[in-house]
């Protein structure tokens, strides 16, 4: 007689999800929390370093948002503009810092001085290819003070998020611990 097995359909083996590896095996959600923002704010950029972004077309949009001022004189505008897309260089590398050293971080566990140089670097590769591509249109100039404009915004935003980082790791001790501590 026969033992009858019942029959069941195939099934591969399908390991435990780690959530601790390192390995080129990446999750989806890994993806799209910690590598898709960074990829998209640096083709932002990159995007804002065509014809789009260049002085002509932002100064006609200084000009709108400054128009319910009438005391303003085209010069003061005009500074007003210069010293608005330099601050805009500034903020949006610090933003690009921010994620990219978020994912260097968060997703592949970096340590904090290594997710700053990757982080760092990468903001610069962006900055050379920005001011590089920029270079190349009738409409823009590249510059490498534009370079290291950007670059010093990474680096601050480097220099803040490290401050953060730091102080949010370090433990809060309670007096008594402070005191035993003292006392050994």
């Amino acid at each position: 007689m026969k033992s009858q097995v019942p029959e069941r359909p195939f099934q591969p083996f399908i390991p435990p999800e780690d959530k601790t590896s390192r390995g080129p095996g990446l999750q989806i959600s890994t993806l799209l929390g910690y590598w898709l923002p960074p990829l998209l704010w640096g083709a932002g950029v990159l995007a804002m370093s065509g014809d789009w972004g260049s002085a002509k077309h932002t100064l006609k949009l200084m000009k709108w948002l400054l128009s319910w001022v009438p005391s303003l004189s085209p010069a003061q505008i005009k500074l007003i503009h210069f010293y608005f897309r330099k601050a805009g260089h500034v903020l949006s590398y610090g933003i690009l810092y921010v994620l990219w050293f978020r994912a260097f971080r968060g997703s592949l566990r970096y340590r904090l001085r290594k997710s700053f140089f990757w982080a760092l670097g990468f903001c610069l590769i962006v900055a050379l290819v920005d001011e590089g591509r920029q270079s190349l249109l009738t409409s823009r100039t590249g510059s490498i003070r534009d370079v290291a404009l950007d670059l010093g915004g990474a680096l601050l935003a480097g220099t803040l998020t490290g401050i953060f980082w730091q102080s949010r790791l370090r433990p809060v001790l309670d007096p008594e611990t402070l005191a035993s501590n003292r006392d050994s």
